[in-house]
């Protein structure tokens, strides 16, 4: 799914500079195919919406980026770098939906390997925290009750 270059006419602004016939400059162009959303089928109703509203973030980022650097090309060269800021500011907007996108498929697969391992046997660590005495003294009773008593000696 790549977006193909295509040409297509604009008016100029040179074109009056150059008595040129208004609308007959030809530009190339890429036209931006919006992303189809895979649906996951652990998604509820909820995230498929936030979903939804993230790509329309990012492809209306893209467009906007795709018009502002077209407008670039048409402005004096003083007002370029100014657009040119505006159109990078797009972008950022479009990198921020895509990452937020990500990260709630990320916690969305944690949550299912979560669920998944629900009741299977894991890494467990049992922390003691006491102090030495405290140790010596359970070390010691644990080997009194391990003992076998003997009974004859209690008979006599």
């Amino acid at each position: 799914m790549t977006d193909e270059i295509q040409t297509k006419a604009i008016e100029h602004p040179l074109e009056e500079v150059f008595d040129i016939e208004e609308g007959t400059t030809m530009v190339e162009y890429q036209e931006h195919v919006p992303t189809e959303l895979v649906k996951h089928e652990q998604y509820d109703d909820k995230d498929a919406e936030i979903e939804d509203q993230f790509q329309e973030v990012y492809d209306k980022a893209m467009e906007a980026f795709e018009m502002q650097a077209e407008i670039t090309d048409q402005v004096e060269g003083k007002y370029a770098a100014r657009n040119a800021e505006v159109s990078a500011v797009f972008l950022n907007t479009a990198l921020s939906a895509a990452k937020e996108k990500s990260g709630q498929k990320q916690h969305k697969d944690k949550l299912s390997i979560a669920k998944q391992n629900v009741g299977k046997p894991g890494t467990v660590n049992n922390n003691l925290i006491m102090d030495r005495n405290e140790l010596i003294k359970m070390l010691a009773s644990e080997g009194e009750e391990q003992q076998p008593k003997d009974i004859t000696d209690e008979t006599v």
